[in-house]
Formats: structure tokens, C-alpha cells, sequence
């Protein structure tokens, strides 16, 4: 688990809000300040008057680097609140952004004055030293010095004058996490710049469907500050991933000269982060690209993990592994989706829980088909990110992931499912070949598919075509097809199974023989 850092001005709260995000993520505090007068045995002022602010920065930064590098080693992640001035030492600002998701909490200096007033600040001259109006004038002038080192440093930008308990609140819900190379950063707005800082970049080209160019038009308008990007619209849903739809892409490319250091951004659901992260997969034999998933299935799936593809009589026949260098999920964009779509979103969740987080199982089981909230955001994406840091190619232990998806599949190419339910009917039939290899309850599994209002079963489908549909699918092997069962909750296997297996799951999903 990573960090959630907290940087910003003496005044902005980062030890009430942290204090209280720590208890809401049930994850350990840490306050920096406190760690360097533990460590030295006096407090900050004496340091200062003793040895000065700059013998004071070197044991800040001490502080803050064993801290990142307990949090890059595997350690329990922890909620930290830094020292105003942690940003000034680019080792301390570079291994934070690493180690954890970075989260400023600004405000004006008015507001930091009425704050930093009632304590003994070094910088400030002491507790009464002028009055507010003084203090405010003297942290406006360190503000204006910091704040292309905080903005620089941040991942988010959080409003520290609104009332802490409501900053403590949102403060909670950011959080990062890596696959392999890949960041997945999840918090109530989209990171501020959208992009990984480069250099060298000098152009985007974000990819994007009719029904969220509302969205991808915001994501072109941020980063023309900084960068120039045109927007492409592919066709809708899985007409995108067709080879007529990107033969036209690689056209539209070709015609705005996408260079090799520059970046394609797939902003939508599964189907374009698929296409645009094959299409960056292959584009000059392979450029950066930044998913933005506005799905929930895509914000926990589709968009993790460096799978791409197109579908070529069958589901992501043609593809590549390629890690977007960035998933930016924004909790304000997926709280707002239709029912369906969060529904649909919710069977890959559960599908997380399933196979490696029963707790999680339990989280949703109590929310029922409304929006999961953060955490459950969070937790989904942390199983896929792990996963797939162990096995970015599916040589072994990423196969886990395909849970519901053997049966799944071919439910989705042949009765028109969404991808979402395909695979919840999926994970029913997958339950009960469990149960007859491995003595597992079907009901774990059946119960949360239903209290999420997802469907079990399809009816009036072709049991021929989707079998063969089935078997023609990429999970399988020379040994036959191989399928996700599951002997407890979170405890899942991936075995061998002969037509009498296949049978036992498309039986139990009222597929007729």
C-alpha cells in the first residue's frame, strides 16, 4: 500500500486533515514535524535557534526520504503529513510523488494566518509577532517562493479554506497505486497536469467516443496550457475496436505528424482505453500513452494492467501489452454515471473481491448496486495493480484475472451483452464448475452477483455458437481450455476443463442443451 502525503503551508491543516484521512483509510499517521523533534529531542524552534533552518531542512528531508523509501520497499502505507517547506528539497518532493499520491492543501494566506497565528512558527517570528495582518503579509511572500515547488510536487490541489472536516473528507479519497510501471491515480478530480512531466513532449492526441467528448474536450482544454493536443472521435462502444475504425485512426495520426515522444490519451470506457492503448502500442512501434476511464468498469479493469486489443471475429484477438504511463480516475466523473453503467462497472469489481480481497466482497455486498464509493475504487484497482505487477504477460498468476471471462466471452460476442454482465453470468457458470471440482458455495458468488442486481443466467441464447465462440477464445491452450475456478473467496485456481466442466457452467446459467 502506498502513501497519501500531505504538503502545503504552515496553516493548511495537514496535521488535523491527515489525522483524520489516516482514520477514514484505517492506515497509520505520521507527522514529519513530530518525527525530526523526536529524533533530535528538541522542538523546531530550538533547532532553528541553534543550528539554524538549514540544519533543520537536512533532517526534514532524512525524514521524508525514509519514509518514501519504507513505502517503496512494500511497507504499510501510511497517511503523512509533511513540514511546509518538505518541497523545497527535489530528492524529498521527487520521492514523494513516487511513493504515494501527493495532495496540496492550499489556501489563502488570510485564512493561513488565522491558523498559524496560535502557534510557535520559526518562520513567522514567533506567536504574536505583528498580528494576523502581519503574519498573512509574511506567509504570502513564502507562499508566492513555494508555490511552483507545491505544484510542482502535487498530484491534487485541495482547497484547505473550506472547513476541515470537509478537506479531512476528500483528502481521504485520493490514493495511488503502481502496475509494473504504470501510476493509477484515483481521487475526486483528475490530476493536475493530467500528463507525466516530460520534457520532451510536444504534442497529444486524445481518443475519445460521442459520449464523453464532454469529458475528453476538458481533458484537451487542460493540457493546452502546457502541451498541444487535438481530439480524434472513434466510432461508439465496440465498433472502435474493429480494423476498418483503426486503420482510420492511424490516418488521422499519420496527418498530425504524432511524433515518437509524444502521447496518445484514451479518455472513455473500455473500448477506447483497448483501442487507443493498442493503437499507442503500435504507433511508431510504441508511444506513451495516459488512459482516463470515465466507467467504473474501465476505471477498475479495462484501463490496468497494459492488455490492449481489437476484435477480430472474437474478443481482443489482436492486441499487445503495453502500460499506459498514467490512469487518472476521477471519483467526481464515475459517481455521476447512469445505473447501468455503475451496475455494469460493478461486476468487475466484485470480480477483485472474488479472487483476492473477500473483503471487498463484503463492502459491495453492503452498498447494493449504487456507486461503491473511493475505497471500493481504490481496492479493486490495488487487486488488478498487483496482479499484474507480478505477471505483467499472463505467463502464470495474471490469468486469475479472467475469472467469469472463459464462458463470459462468448455470452458477450453472441448474445450482445455488455461486457460487465456477459462476465457476471460468466462468474455464475464459473461458481458452478467450481463447486463441482472443488466443493465451493455457489452462493459466495451468486448472492453479491444479485444484491448488485447483476444477471446469473441468459435465456433464449444459442448454446452451439457459444460454445464454439467459447473455444476459440484466447484462454485457450494446447492441453484444451482453461478456466478460473475457485476452491474459497479469494483463493482462486486456473485448471484444465473438458467439455463435461463447460457443460456443468452453461447448464447452470439456463443456457438449454
Amino acid at each position: 500500500m502506498e502513501n497519501l502525503w500531505l504538503i502545503g503551508m504552515m496553516g493548511s491543516g495537514k496535521t488535523s486533515v491527515g489525522e483524520g484521512a489516516a482514520a477514514a483509510r484505517r492506515m497509520p499517521f505520521v507527522d514529519v514535524d513530530r518525527l525530526v523533534e523526536k529524533r533530535a529531542g528538541r522542538s523546531i524552534p530550538d533547532i532553528f535557534r541553534q543550528d539554524g533552518e538549514d540544519a533543520f531542512r537536512r533532517l526534514e528531508t532524512a525524514e521524508v526520504l525514509r519514509l518514501a523509501e519504507a513505502a517503496a520497499g512494500r511497507g504499510a502505507g501510511r497517511v503523512i503529513a509533511t513540514g511546509g517547506g518538505a518541497v523545497l528539497d527535489e530528492r524529498s518532493a521527487a520521492a514523494m510523488r513516487r511513493t504515494g499520491a501527493v495532495v496540496w492543501l492550499d489556501a489563502p494566506p488570510s485564512v493561513l494566518a488565522g491558523r498559524a497565528e496560535a502557534g510557535g512558527r520559526p518562520l513567522l517570528g514567533g506567536p504574536g509577532s505583528g498580528g494576523i495582518a502581519r503574519t498573512a503579509e509574511r506567509l504570502s511572500a513564502i507562499l508566492e517562493e513555494r508555490r511552483p515547488l507545491y505544484e510542482g510536487a502535487a498530484h491534487y490541489r485541495l482547497d484547505a479554506s473550506r472547513p476541515l472536516s470537509e478537506a479531512t473528507a476528500l483528502a481521504a479519497e485520493h490514493s495511488r497505486t503502481a502496475a509494473d510501471s504504470s501510476e493509477i491515480l484515483i481521487g475526486r478530480d483528475l490530476p493536475r497536469p493530467l500528463l507525466p512531466r516530460r520534457e520532451d513532449r510536444e504534442r497529444a492526441v486524445v481518443i475519445t467516443q460521442a459520449p464523453v467528448l464532454a469529458a475528453a474536450r476538458r481533458a484537451v482544454e487542460e493540457m493546452q496550457s502546457t502541451t498541444p493536443a487535438a481530439l480524434i472521435e472513434v466510432p461508439d462502444r465496440e465498433e472502435a475496436k474493429t480494423l476498418a475504425a483503426l486503420g482510420m485512426l492511424y490516418e488521422q495520426l499519420a496527418q498530425l505528424n504524432l511524433g515518437r515522444h509524444d502521447t496518445i490519451v484514451g479518455v472513455g470506457g473500455g473500448a477506447v482505453t483497448d483501442m487507443a492503448g493498442f493503437a499507442a502500442a503500435t504507433w511508431l512501434r510504441g508511444i506513451e500513452c495516459v488512459m482516463v476511464p470515465t466507467t467504473l468498469l474501465g476505471a477498475v479493469d479495462a484501463s490496468i494492467g497494459g492488455k490492449t486489443g481489437i476484435n477480430v471475429l472474437g474478443k481482443n484477438l489482436v492486441g499487445a501489452f503495453w502500460h499506459p504511463a498514467r490512469v487518472a480516475v476521477s471519483l467526481d466523473v464515475l459517481s455521476g454515471l447512469p445505473e447501468e453503467l455503475v451496475r455494469e462497472g460493478l461486476a468487475e469489481t466484485v470480480k477483485a473481491g472474488f479472487i483476492a480481497d473477500p473483503g471487498l466482497v463484503e463492502l459491495l455486498t453492503a452498498g447494493g448496486a449504487a456507486f461503491p464509493g473511493a475505497e471500493a475504487v481504490r481496492r479493486a484497482a490495488a487487486v488488478k495493480a498487483a496482479v499484474v505487477s507480478e505477471d505483467f504477460r499472463e505467463a502464470g498468476r495474471r490469468a486469475i484475472l479472467n475469472f467469469g471471462h472463459t464462458i463470459g466471452h462468448g455470452i458477450e460476442t453472441v448474445c450482445g451483452l455488455p461486457h460487465g454482465y456477459a462476465v457476471s453470468v460468466g462468474m455464475a457458470a464459473a461458481a458452478a464448475v467450481s463447486a463441482a471440482r472443488h466443493g465451493f458455495d455457489p452462493d459466495e458468488v451468486i448472492h453479491p452477483l444479485e444484491r448488485l442486481g447483476l444477471p446469473i443466467r441468459v435465456e433464449q441464447a444459442d448454446r452451439t455458437e457459444i460454445r464454439r465462440f467459447v473455444y476459440r477464445d484466447k484462454k485457450r491452450t494446447a492441453a484444451g481450455l482453461r478456466m478460473v475456478l475457485l476452491r474459497r473467496l479469494g483463493d482462486p485456481v486456473v485448471e484444465q476443463v473438458d467439455d463435461e466442466a463447460l457443460d456443468i457452467g452453461l447448464d447452470a446459467v439456463g443456457l438449454a442443451r
